[in-house]
């Protein structure tokens, strides 16, 4: 074979590797005006609508922060019905939004006497971005965020934050940062270990090519960094917990196979802190609340009520 056809061939295949590198990180990392609809097929549509039509019935809210590369970022504040100086920071997943993914627990943690502050995800809902964080970015949104509520109430409360999915791969790569005492618990429902380990789960799941896709997806991940901020490998939950002393309750449905349990174990294993690690027998991706809602609500509130003492005595 001639020098000049392997050139070619070589270039024609860098091409046709970057033209799919491009399409990957557009498709994975890209905003979408959908993002965050509530899809008919939802099996918990009813329950969605319900919470919804409560929540505009009570009076919140609207507030903003900046965040550190120049988006204004957008949540709504709902306030507990009694005096309290307690508060949760609930953060969504991948391409939802808080009331499908927090609809039922919105509910729960007002009833119980929580101020809930819903924020959405740069590149979701109110909030502006082109590009999704996965977490790497969205860490230093939380970041902010708690410290809107640590001013909002002076210093003086007990903030929880409590992500699903991305969400909850956000909180816990928020752990290790330098966040205020008021911070006194984690909530992590079903995270992922780091977005490059999610992406190449997912890749073996489908049953593609390593081969092929391995060179795509680290070209997207350099595309990423140069366009969005970060690598896909950049920052992982899995690491980022064995810096910190916030206790932290991993929750995991057993049936998942969007990200795998083991990532929460993997997790569970690396962190330092405090921890709890429940497996949900029976639920999928994000269900665990509405497979095991009682159970849900009892492991929360113990985390929870432990976690605050802990602190006290400390």
């Amino acid at each position: 074979m001639k020098k000049s056809t392997i050139l070619k061939g070589a270039g024609l295949y860098g091409l046709l590797t970057g033209a799919a590198a491009w399409k990957f990180f557009s498709y994975t990392v890209k905003r979408r005006e959908e993002d965050g609809k509530l899809n008919s097929s939802n099996p918990y549509i009813d329950l969605i609508k319900e919470k919804s039509t409560w929540l505009q019935q009570q009076k919140t809210e609207k507030v903003s922060i900046l965040s550190f590369d120049g988006l204004k970022l957008r949540g709504i504040f709902l306030p507990a019905e009694q005096k309290t100086d307690r508060v949760i920071l609930a953060v969504h997943g991948f391409r939802a939004n808080v009331m499908k993914d927090f609809a039922g627990l919105l509910y729960f943690y007002h009833q119980q006497g929580y101020h809930v502050l819903l924020v959405d995800d740069r590149a979701h809902g109110a909030s502006e971005g082109k590009y999704i964080g996965f977490g790497c970015l969205d860490r230093e949104d939380c970041y902010r965020w708690i410290h809107y509520l640590d001013q909002r109430f002076h210093g003086q409360c007990s903030i929880f934050l409590h992500g699903i999915s991305m969400g909850a791969a956000s909180v816990l790569m928020t752990s290790s940062m330098n966040l205020p005492i008021s911070v006194k618990g984690i909530i992590a429902d079903c995270p992922y270990t780091s977005i490059w380990e999610e992406i190449c789960y997912l890749t073996e799941r489908e049953k593609k090519s390593w081969i092929i896709m391995y060179p795509i997806i680290k070209i997207a991940s350099k595309i990423c960094k140069a366009v969005a901020g970060y690598e896909y490998d950049e920052i992982s939950s899995e690491e980022e917990v064995r810096n910190t002393k916030i206790p932290i309750l991993l929750i995991h449905g057993k049936e998942d196979r969007f990200v795998p349990p083991s990532m929460s174990e993997k997790i569970y294993d690396s962190c330092v802190s405090k921890k709890e690690l429940w497996i949900v027998p029976g639920a999928k991706h994000a269900e665990s609340y509405y497979i095991a809602r009682e159970e849900y609500e009892e492991h929360i509130l113990k985390f929870m009520e432990k976690a605050e003492k802990t602190e006290s005595i400390g």
